[in-house]
């Protein structure tokens, strides 16, 4: 890239006489805006994270870009500024997703500099390239010392969102529902509470369609996921979650009925922004149980449909359904004494694309197993 800056802002034809001669008089200037951007191409291995990820999806790419500005813009007054901006907060996982930003945000910079200096020809176009090279050299130096030193604040106790169950009433999902059924999110709500899909899946599109089951010899519901969140070795790409039609579960009977009315007993479900479905949801819950300690989210039912699994059909179960590769992750979500007794829900196909890696937690020999669930 060093030579392709250098012969991009050097090598390109210019127009003759007085042009020509112009051009020929800030060709210094030219030069030293070459050498601050090469500067800010051989600070770039200081930055990098030798556990950065080999690809990003264009929706995180746009959300790193947003994030760094809004950090640059709160630090905007200096080195010192921008790493106590990125330094305050006692989340690990904030921290660590400001530093992911910042090093993206100086990747495309010195891409989109380099890309803009064979038009750096006229003088406002090299100031503009000048001021950025010193706000880049200046984040670069942020971003090592944030990297050299770590989190400084006092990490945050995390609070997972299944422990927002507690107190709630056995029917709250089909509470929520049942309150929410003359909105727009009416058919996500009994999706998301059916399934445990993300907010996110719900924005791809959720495929459901009633079928006749072989094996089973009865007609079943059936609910197709697309996976978010899928990598090479984590997430599952598809996913399938089955209930009898004859389920006398309130949810299951609420969607055979909307299937009904149909053609072909056949729906996709998609809201438009997973942020607003899970303000409409927070809404919902603080209209039903104002004194609840915890916000009631659309995670929330994903952590209530993992505890049903996990007491009913297992671990494995849950890890497929939650869209898991490793059985690992699944023990951040609803734990089986959770499970709703009478109203939890039980479906009779669970499938995925990939198997579900199991979880070895023991490193040394004789220690006692820990519980997955």
């Amino acid at each position: 890239m060093d030579a392709a800056v250098t012969s991009g802002a050097t090598d390109q034809p210019r127009p003759s006489s007085d042009e020509d001669a112009a051009a020929a008089e800030h060709l210094p200037e030219v030069q030293r805006l070459v050498s601050a951007v090469r500067a800010c191409l051989n600070a770039l291995p200081a930055i990098k994270s030798k556990g950065e990820p080999t690809s990003r999806s264009s929706a995180t790419q746009e959300e790193y870009l947003k994030l760094a500005r809004q950090l640059l813009h709160r630090g905007s007054t200096g080195e010192d500024a921008l790493v106590s901006v990125v330094s305050n907060t006692g989340r690990s996982s904030t921290f660590y997703k400001r530093l992911a930003a910042l090093r993206y945000h100086c990747l495309w910079s010195v891409g989109a500099m380099s890309s803009a200096l064979p038009q750096a020809w006229d003088t406002p176009t090299r100031e503009r390239l000048m001021a950025s090279c010193s706000q880049l050299l200046m984040t670069m130096q942020a971003l090592v010392r944030l990297q050299q030193q770590g989190m400084t604040q006092p990490r945050s106790k995390r609070r997972s969102k299944r422990q927002a169950l507690r107190g709630l009433p056995c029917t709250w999902r089909e509470d929520i529902c049942a309150r929410g059924m003359q909105g727009r999110y009416a058919d996500a709500l009994l999706i998301s509470a059916l399934t445990g899909a993300r907010p996110s899946e719900l924005a791809k599109g959720i495929d459901v369609w009633v079928e006749f089951d072989d094996l089973l010899r009865k007609n079943i519901l059936c609910l197709h996921v697309i996976g978010v969140k899928v990598k090479a070795s984590q997430g599952q790409p598809n996913r399938f979650v089955a209930y009898a039609e004859d389920d006398d579960h309130p949810l299951v009977a609420a969607l055979v009925k909307r299937l009904s009315t149909e053609p072909g007993k056949k729906l996709r479900v998609k809201i438009a922004k997973a942020g607003n479905f899970t303000a409409e949801i927070q809404r919902l819950a603080r209209s039903l149980w104002r004194n609840h300690d915890h916000a009631i989210t659309a995670t929330c039912f994903r952590h209530q449909w993992s505890a049903d699994l996990k007491a009913s059909a297992g671990g494995d179960a849950a890890s497929r359904g939650l869209g898991h590769r490793s059985a690992k992750t699944r023990r951040h979500y609803g734990m089986a004494h959770q499970a709703r007794g009478g109203h939890a829900l039980r479906p009779v196909r669970i499938e995925a694309d990939l198997p579900v890696r199991t979880f070895r937690p023991n490193l040394y020999p004789g220690t006692p197993a820990l519980r997955i669930e």
